[in-house]
């Protein structure tokens, strides 16, 4: 680095001051100092105007490239990581809560010839480690720093490093809440302390601290109160003085001025709880957390590795490009496209700035899983280059504390259950605490105010909105790389925690959020792209949901690799990446979790499916809606066994456990369609005529505790699978299906409530082993269905159905707990059929023949392959598949049944 200059700021209740430093040559220059007045009452312009005239200041001293960063001291509470403020109620700095100081400090500085960083830390921090690399500690090793003045600020200094927690130091390293005296400890040690108490025993109110200690040399009582603050310092100290073995403490702040005053009884009450600590006074003053605040920036610059490229999503699967690609092979289709009802789609961060530069007030909604940084950081850029004055607010600011989220949430996420939890009954408002919202204010003088983040919306009631949405594969493949949190969460869990909290909390909220916005949205914009947003107006997306209800509909597949490692998806779909392990399933039509394609002029925009059933579900799923409402109720998608391995043993809960142990309304009752199989492939159904349900779990139970193979034919019937087969599953059934098998899983929409007993042994694509659910199984299981009965209820027995010139139907029964029904089609070269919806949705599959051309009466037609799902909405009301080609094709259709769930 051939220059290291830092301009460092402190801020103050009345002042701010700051400096330019050479951080190679550890040199402040003090000819750059400067202390500045500050009015923490004014408006949020004239704060953050007033912050930035200093660093311009200090920078004109200096050729601006090289200054390598900013870094701040700023007192709590504030969100460091990402520079947003969060004071609120202290009566000073009021009107800045919630705006994100970093990126509205870099719009005013006009700084864009290069990323320049800008850091925030605790001011308290900041004077600890000023003293202990530049100051009085520089010796020490274990340094206690306090700043003792308006609050109590504290921190801990080890070894060259902050340390935050641990069992030696107070959560997060504070001190001013640590428990006291039936309050916490800035109750007894802080200005208002003081001023409280002298006012309670002489009835004077004083202005400050300052004019206490003026007092002290003739005043008893202000005397014995400096006194009593010495005891009570000391009391707070003594316990955390011995966890960290600390060898000084520091101290700085404006009542440090009056030690003599109250070091001697806060000496002697460390002495008395045998402490032996040296106990120095600041040498830098004002300049501490200047100097400090400097090297902690300087330290996490140098910090910076692999080339500062962050990973973004965990997994070798491609992103959706940007343009449709031409495909030359005319097949499986994996990005699935409906055209725009509108001639307005646009790509970039430069455009989608164009779009709200004369704004006043705009509001950017959307998921967690939105990479909020890079969209604030890239529109910030190109206004600021439009010399628009932009203040940032983040909604962030206005949540509760991850602790009350978490308590709040505990009775839904499952407590140490690694898979399940219960569905959240509650809203997104429940995630924010009122008053911080009402604590919001717009900044009058910027040119333009922009709220943003999860739940923005509810800060801002008017304004100009943006909704920015990422599918829900994406989300995962963040989270796997630690990229995104869960909402509220301050840290990354576990990916599989992640997806808990996900399924069971926050896609609830948001959607339920999203619901409520989509009438309002301004612009809709897919940011699964880093970098290269694309977005429509509301209007277009609102008209292509409602052209979308009443035409044929693909949704956009994912795909995943799976412990079972099937080949057959990796093989014969051309546009996956060939270098993943394998594709052992696909979310064909999971509704909770695909997303829809939009096309304009190439151009794809890509929103989450459940828009569609916001936007009209009665003309989607007809008589259906009466009962599942928003909620698509029939899934598809694959399971690829091929040349891999068995499936887990298996069963799923029965309705009333799912609506009891998970809040769902509906359970999980599947069906196996065999696509295609191979030589002996097999599916595991139903039990044998003999079993013996309480040897059964004995022997599950101790093959996962010795690891040992359970010999399953056992215990479960093994049955030959075909081509075009049909095995009934409902709800309670034990099932797997075996090796070389396609499995085209038709099923209600559930999709995660598999109970699994046994797993081959095996381990999951990470190494570790794979969770059972023996005792959820049992709690499930329908020994009932055994012997020839199985044969009998669960293996549909296709028969002809209807027919007419060029087609016959025929109709593949399902169990009496379906709510659904399966036909199939077969259509005989250049003929067509036409079905009418009768009010329900049909989902189909084209299950053998090249390719069906499906047209509806809005005169939407579209061309399908073989393996693609795609469905006609009942809004529909009649639509036709044509057979283009000289071999005859199968379609197999799916449809709810009133007279099965009613």
């Amino acid at each position: 680095m051939a220059n290291s200059y830092i301009i460092a700021l402190d801020i103050g209740g009345s002042h701010v001051a700051g400096a330019l430093l050479d951080m190679q040559r550890k040199k402040l220059f003090t000819e750059t100092y400067q202390n500045v007045p500050l009015d923490s009452k004014a408006s949020p312009d004239d704060i953050l105007n007033t912050w930035c005239f200093l660093i311009k200041s200090i920078l004109s001293q200096i050729n601006e490239s090289e200054l390598q960063g900013i870094s701040i001291a700023v007192p709590g509470p504030f969100n460091y990581e990402r520079g947003i403020c969060m004071i609120e109620g202290l009566d000073k700095y009021d009107g800045c809560f919630g705006i994100d100081v970093a990126h509205s400090i870099i719009n005013r500085l006009s700084l864009l010839q290069k990323q320049l960083t800008v850091t925030f830390y605790n001011d308290a921090q900041c004077f600890v480690v000023g003293e202990a690399v530049f100051g009085v500690a520089k010796s020490y090793s274990k340094v206690i720093g306090l700043t003792l003045g308006t609050g109590f600020g504290a921190a801990f200094y080890s070894c060259n490093c902050l340390i935050t927690d641990g069992q030696q130091v107070p959560k997060n390293g504070e001190l001013y809440n640590v428990p006291f005296e039936g309050g916490m400890a800035e109750d007894y040690i802080s200005a208002r302390w003081f001023l409280q108490s002298y006012e309670q025993k002489t009835g004077k109110r004083l202005d400050g601290v300052k004019e206490l200690y003026e007092r002290a040399e003739n005043d008893v009582i202000a005397r014995n109160l400096f006194i009593e603050f010495g005891k009570n310092l000391g009391k707070v100290l003594a316990p955390f003085i011995l966890s960290f073995d600390a060898e000084c403490i520091v101290l700085g702040g404006n009542i440090s001025k009056a030690a003599k005053y109250f070091l001697p009884s806060l000496q002697q009450q460390i002495e008395d709880q045998n402490c032996n600590i040296k106990i120095l006074f600041s040498s830098l003053a004002e300049k501490a957390a200047i100097m400090g605040s400097a090297q902690l920036a300087y330290e996490k610059i140098q910090g910076k590795t692999d080339n500062g490229v962050k990973i973004l999503r965990k997994t070798n699967q491609f992103l959706v490009p940007l343009e449709r690609p031409v495909n030359t092979i005319k097949g499986y289709d994996i990005f699935p496209a409906f055209p725009l009802s509108g001639a307005f789609m646009q790509t970039g961060y430069a455009t989608l700035a164009e779009a709200i530069k004369d704004k006043k007030t705009v509001i950017i909604e959307g998921y967690s899983g939105v990479f909020w940084d890079e969209m604030v950081s890239c529109l910030n850029a190109v206004l600021t280059r439009q010399n628009k004055k932009v203040t940032w607010l983040c909604s962030d600011a206005g949540l509760k504390s991850e602790e009350e989220i978490n308590k709040m949430l505990e009775p839904y996420l499952g407590g140490d259950d690694p898979l399940f939890g219960i569905i959240y009954p509650g809203e997104l408002i429940d995630f924010f605490d009122i008053n911080r919202l009402s604590a919001f204010s717009i900044d009058h003088d910027a040119d333009i105010n922009i709220i943003y983040g999860c739940g923005s919306s509810l800060v801002a009631k008017e304004g100009f909105l943006i909704y920015a949405d990422v599918p829900k594969n994406e989300i995962q493949f963040r989270s796997r790389a630690s990229a995104i949190t869960n909402l509220g969460a301050t840290g990354f869990y576990s990916p599989k925690q992640m997806y808990k909290r996900f399924y069971y909390v926050d896609w609830i909220v948001l959607n339920k959020h999203k619901k409520s916005l989509l009438p309002d949205i301004d612009i809709i914009a897919d940011t699964q792209r880093p970098k290269h947003p694309v977005f429509t107006d509301g209007h277009s997306l609102r008209e292509t949901l409602k052209a979308m209800s009443k035409s044929v509909v693909r949704a956009r597949p994912w795909f995943e690799p799976g412990v079972w490692g099937g080949q057959w998806i990796k093989e014969n779909i051309s546009e996956l990446n060939h270098d993943e392990i394998n594709y052992a399933w696909s979310f064909e039509l999971i509704t909770p979790e695909n997303g829809l394609l939009i096309e304009y002029k190439k151009l794809l925009l890509e929103v989450s499916f459940d828009f569609l059933m916001y936007s009209d579900n009665k003309a989607v799923s007809g008589d259906a809606a009466k009962r599942f409402g928003d909620e698509f109720p029939i899934r598809f998608d694959f399971l690829d066994t091929f040349s891999g391995g068995n499936l887990s043993l298996q069963c799923h809960p029965s309705t009333a456990y799912i609506k009891q142990n998970f809040g769902e309304n509906y359970t999980q009752d599947e069906t196996y369609y065999i696509l295609k199989c191979g030589k002996d492939a097999s599916v595991y159904l139903g039990f044998q005529d003999n079993v013996d349900e309480h040897a059964f779990k004995i022997e599950l139970e101790k093959s996962f505790e010795t690891n040992k193979e359970v010999n399953v034919e056992k215990f479960v019937q093994k049955h030959p699978a075909h081509k075009h087969d049909l095995f009934l599953i409902p709800n309670g059934t034990i099932h797997c299906s075996g090796i070389n098998n396609l499995v085209l899983e038709i099923s209600s929409t559930p999709y995660i409530y598999t109970f699994k007993m046994y797993d081959w042994l095996r381990n999951d694509l990470e190494g570790n082993p794979r969770p059972l659910n023996i005792d959820r199984a049992f709690d499930n299981l329908c020994f009932e269905r055994k012997g020839k009965k199985v044969k009998e209820e669960l293996i549909s027995k296709p028969y002809k159905y209807s027919g007419g010139k060029g087609w016959e139907c025929y109709h593949l029964p399902t169990h009496k707990e379906h709510f659904y029904d399966i036909y199939r089609y077969h259509i005989h070269p250049f003929s067509v059929v036409e079905i009418d919806t009768a009010n329900e949705c049909h989902i189909m599959s084209l299950v053998e023949g090249e390719r069906v051309t499906v047209q509806t009466v809005s005169s939407y037609s579209a061309e399908f392959h073989y393996a693609e799902t795609f469905f006609v909405p009942a809004a529909a009301e009649k639509y036709t598949l044509k057979n283009t080609t000289a071999d005859v094709i199968q379609v197999v259709v799916a449809f709810v049944n009133p007279k099965k769930y009613q």
